[in-house]
């Protein structure tokens, strides 16, 4: 597990230098709308109207390399791919790996035990991490959008899944719900048949959203996660997740597009074209 330290100094009005373990990062706006940059390039951008819950982060990130997952207060689960660990640049990923994603996911946040306790119940807990979530406890308990997004930009749940995808995009207004728009990595496609690449995409693009719907539903007391896959600027896959029905799915023993095929979903697929651009689901 990570550990996040983290040290704020404002050197102007609206302007902060911020010290973590990752990196230094500069902040710098006004309630409703703030930028940051961190050393790694990573720019994230937050816009809203603080109190109405209209709200939205934008997340990029300058490559495709992965990145160790820095904060999470839960032993994180074995992950099928090991190569989400690996800082280097990876070309190709096999078959296998990129239509598995959706097998692991992060641990479920307690959100009602966090908020028990500031401290841990035992040392294989990260207490750092535990005490923050313990000061955002209430907020997210209540519903309070703001501080999902907060929790999204200071866990970044997601930071792993970078080598498959990235220009994550967050956003809601209503605090059941929480949609999450991405690029598609193609680089990590090996290479085959038009049909063969059609269909590993297909299965590929499945697996990524359930896995990204699994983060979100371990990470927010939301009801529905929505994912909107991009390919090439068009939307491919666009699929509305309810916690209910994903919660009885046995994902060691599914296809990705049996799962997918649950949900309310939007999807024109041919083996010999590939897709079609669709329409994101409400």
């Amino acid at each position: 597990m990570g550990l996040r330290f983290r040290k704020t100094i404002s050197i102007l009005p609206g302007i902060n230098l911020n010290f973590g373990k990752s990196g230094i990062s500069i902040s710098a706006g006004i309630p409703g709308f703030r930028k940051t940059f961190h050393t790694s390039g990573k720019v994230t951008t937050s816009i809203g109207i603080p109190g109405t819950g209209l709200y939205h982060v934008d997340v990029k990130h300058p490559d495709k390399k992965s990145r160790n997952k820095e904060s999470h207060p839960l032993p994180r689960k074995s992950s099928n791919n090991k190569s989400s660990d690996n800082h280097n640049v990876i070309n190709h990923i096999d078959e296998a790996t990129l239509i598995s994603i959706h097998k692991s996911s992060d641990d479920t946040v307690d959100w009602h035990e966090v908020k028990a306790s500031p401290t841990p119940p035992n040392s294989a807990y990260n207490e750092n991490m535990w005490k923050y979530y313990h000061t955002m406890a209430t907020k997210i308990l209540s519903g309070d959008i703001d501080a999902y997004l907060q929790v999204i930009y200071e866990v970044n749940p997601l930071d792993d899944l970078l080598v498959y995808s990235n220009n994550y995009e967050f956003g809601t207004d209503d605090p059941k719900k929480i949609e999450v728009e991405f690029d598609i990595n193609k680089s990590v496609l090996p290479v085959g048949s038009n049909s063969e690449n059609n269909i590993l995409l297909r299965d590929f693009i499945c697996s990524l959203c359930i896995r990204i719907a699994r983060d979100m539903f371990a990470l927010l007391p939301v009801e529905n996660v929505i994912t909107h896959g991009v390919f090439d600027k068009d939307t491919i896959l666009s699929v509305n997740f309810d916690k209910a029905t994903l919660s009885k799915v046995k994902f060691g023993y599914t296809e990705p597009l049996s799962t997918v095929q649950l949900f309310k979903h939007n999807m024109m697929f041919s083996e010999n074209n590939g897709f079609k651009p669709v329409k994101c689901v409400e």
